[in-house]
Parts: structure tokens; C-alpha cells; sequence
């Protein structure tokens, strides 16, 4: 590319990013067609959402209540781990749960070395894509998310969105002063094939995924 080509190209870029007020980009942004969705396998957003889970190579389950929760948990945690302990981060919901009801010992704080298990609790799924959305922040560490081999996630049933567009439209993303410090989107167990197209789980997160729907 000549010097000539690149600072026109460089005068045009400079030139787009100074024309426009937030008014202008707004009704720019509103005249664009929205994407379209990827087609769900089952039109029930919680049955689709259970198919992409697994098709990534999640579990789940659905559940009546909060104490039929926990006893699902209980379950999970004791096919895979030979103790009853588990991290979790500081939300209210989680702290709620009859944890002593189904012989689980939580400690509620980020991951350190040596956890084997977190629970948390997600902001809601989206059934197109069979993700998990988690906000990150000082109540709901981003390490619980990746430290543990591990990993169990409750959701509510109205959470449940059909696309990731639909994800953005929660009032608190849209609002600065309620913005979480991040947002983690999940959609199964950490994996990799890079070398000799070989799966291995647990390449940079948790070997496992399982969402737990309160119904």
C-alpha cells in the first residue's frame, strides 16, 4: 500500500469517528436490520435450552423449587467429588438455599486452590445458543467461574431468553449506574482440540458444566 492510499484511508477513518453526535449514531444504529436469530431446535425456550446445553456438553436439570434444587445439587456434587463442600460467591439467592437440608457445607467467598466445586447463580440463559450469562462482580467472582472442576449454575426459568440480542436489552446493562463490573457467558465445560484434534476438558475452566432450572 502507498503513503498516499493509507493517509486517505486514515483521513476517512479519523473523519467517521468525529462526525457523528450520540443523537446521529443512535439513529443509525436504529435504521439497521437486526440480525437473525439461529433456529431453535424446539420452540419451548427451556427445552431448547436443554438441547444446546448438552450439545455443548453441559448437563442439567429442571426442578419444582428451591429445596429440590438443592437435593439435585447434592446429587451432582457427590457422583463427581468424595466431600459435600462447595464455593460460592456472595448472592443472596445462594445464601437463601436450605444448604444443611441436603448435607452440603458452603463457603461463600472467591476460589482459592484446593476448591473443587462452585455454585452460582446466572443472571439468566439464552436457549439459542445453550449459554449461561453470569455477572462478574465483588458479590459474584469471576474466579469461581474458572478455578474449580466443577461447576454447577441455577437459573430461573423466566430468565430464560431466546437470543443473545435479548441478553442486552436488561435494564441494568443498559444502565450505567447499575452496570455490573463484567459479564461472563457460558455454554459448557472448558475444552480443547487444538492439538491432534484430541478433546480435553478442563483446558482453561471447569471439566464440567451443569445447570440447574428452577422450574
Amino acid at each position: 500500500m502507498s503513503d498516499d492510499a493509507e493517509r486517505d484511508i486514515m483521513a476517512r477513518l479519523r473523519g467517521l469517528g468525529t462526525r457523528g453526535t450520540p443523537e446521529t449514531i443512535d439513529a443509525e444504529l436504529a435504521q439497521l436490520a437486526a440480525p437473525a436469530s439461529a433456529k431453535l431446535p424446539t420452540v419451548d425456550l427451556l427445552d431448547a435450552l436443554l438441547v444446546n446445553l448438552r450439545r455443548n456438553g453441559g448437563t442439567a436439570s429442571v426442578v419444582a423449587d428451591r429445596a429440590a434444587a438443592v437435593g439435585e445439587i447434592a446429587a451432582y456434587i457427590a457422583s463427581r467429588q468424595p466431600q459435600r463442600r462447595f464455593v460460592a460467591g456472595h448472592d443472596p439467592r445462594l445464601a437463601a438455599l436450605p444448604w444443611r437440608d441436603g448435607g452440603l457445607l458452603p463457603r461463600f467467598g472467591a476460589a482459592i486452590d484446593g476448591d473443587r466445586v462452585a455454585v452460582s447463580w446466572a443472571r439468566c440463559a439464552i436457549a439459542e445458543t445453550g449459554s449461561l450469562a453470569l455477572w462478574v462482580e465483588r458479590s459474584n467472582p469471576a474466579v469461581n467461574n474458572l478455578l474449580c472442576d466443577d461447576h454447577v449454575v441455577l437459573v430461573d426459568r423466566r430468565d430464560i431468553r431466546r437470543s443473545l440480542e435479548d441478553l442486552w436489552s436488561d435494564a441494568e446493562l443498559r444502565d450505567a449506574t447499575r452496570r455490573p463490573r463484567g459479564l461472563m457467558l457460558i455454554s459448557g465445560p472448558s475444552s480443547t482440540a487444538d492439538i491432534a484434534m484430541q478433546l480435553v476438558l478442563g483446558a482453561h475452566g471447569p471439566r464440567s458444566l451443569h445447570a440447574v432450572v428452577l422450574d
